[in-house]
């Protein structure tokens, strides 16, 4: 196994794990700290620094699952759109290979039916986690009802 492919397993793993490793990180420190031979007022400032430490790890883990988030709902949105537009393009297809004209009102319904297809592929294009949480707002009282 050469060393390129090595260091992207050990990246993923510990992008995977994220939030356990810089946790683990933080107790190693408390520990070593704690049997440290310091000062009282060595051991204050290090303790100091150690809660200023896991607020920025805190922060880091908050951030790293904000853009987990983000990347998941981007494959979603993307799938989804693949879904959506696969299915009207099957639409089209079977409305042209019928063999004969369509009359007004199954041509009206195959634009109504573009039209619902377009408008889903548009929400999706805009689907994000700012979205998702307005819809909650808007929606919440029912949702919450649904998902109790």
């Amino acid at each position: 196994m050469n060393h390129t492919r090595l260091g992207r397993i050990i990246r993923a793993r510990l992008l995977e794990h994220f939030e356990l490793f810089l946790t683990t990180a933080g107790v190693v420190i408390a520990i070593l700290l704690t049997f440290a031979e310091l000062t009282r007022g060595e051991r204050g400032v290090a303790f100091v620094s150690l809660v200023w430490l896991q607020g920025f790890m805190l922060w880091a883990v908050h951030r790293h699952a904000w853009f987990r988030q983000r990347a998941l709902v981007r494959k979603m949105r993307v799938m989804l759109q693949d879904r959506v537009n696969n299915q009207l393009t099957v639409m089209l297809g079977v409305a042209e290979g019928r063999g004969r004209a369509l009359t007004d009102e199954e041509q009206q319904d195959l634009e109504t039916a573009v039209l619902a297809a377009r408008a889903v592929s548009y929400e999706l294009e805009n689907l994000s986690p700012e979205s998702v949480r307005q819809w909650e707002h808007r929606y919440g009282r029912g949702m919450r009802a649904m998902f109790s």
